[in-house]
């Protein structure tokens, strides 16, 4: 008799590796990183409450769903990390010590840009209303709920530092096994505003 937890498991660890060959897949032209990261996270969330059809059928629909935010956010983030990428350097060269804090100024705002880009994917799936709002919800939800931003940090410093000692698993569950990790703990704070309303 076939254990039906062992089945189940393997099923589940089946649809990450497909996730995780669609997110790579839908990534290579390198402008729809955010629409695939979108669409991984759309697919993730229907996974862990069962819910949705298959994970391909799911994933594309989740890739189309917010098609012109997900544009929006990454021309956004590429010219915002481009402006801090060329002041950093050009303060950095002045070596002052002026120089040197408004460099970790602008590192300080890099951070929190990062982190808010990070939540906009999350926030997107339970989100309605206008691109500028997801961002600042985001922002809210990122500064507002450290302890979980610090945890989500932490996993994908994780997925880093797994990356570096078993690079293979880039191509087979890594990407989608910190979104589903990191959805967890994006739950955590879900379920606080929820009970809420």
């Amino acid at each position: 008799m076939r254990d039906s937890k062992l089945w189940d498991f393997a099923y589940f660890i089946t649809d990450l590796m497909i996730l995780n060959v669609l997110w790579l897949l839908a990534s290579l032209p390198v402008i729809t990183v955010f629409h695939s990261t979108d669409a991984l996270f759309y697919s993730i969330r229907l996974l862990r409450k069962d819910e949705g059809g298959s994970v391909w059928k799911e994933f594309w629909r989740g890739f189309v769903r917010h098609f012109w935010w997900m544009t929006a956010n990454f021309f956004i983030t590429a010219l915002a990390l481009f402006i801090l990428y060329v002041d950093i350097q050009f303060f950095t060269h002045q070596r002052s010590s002026f120089g040197y804090i408004l460099s970790g100024l602008l590192l300080s705002m890099g951070l929190m840009f990062l982190i808010t880009l990070i939540y906009t994917f999350l926030t997107a799936q339970y989100y309605e209303g206008n691109l500028l709002g997801l961002w600042k919800t985001s922002f809210v939800l990122g500064l507002g709920h450290l302890p979980h931003t610090i945890l989500i940090i932490g996993i994908i410093t994780l997925a880093f530092l797994v990356l570096q000692v078993v690079p293979i698993t880039f191509f087979l569950i890594l990407i989608s096994g910190t979104a589903y990790l990191i959805d967890i703990v994006f739950e955590g704070i879900v379920k606080k505003y929820i009970k809420k309303d």
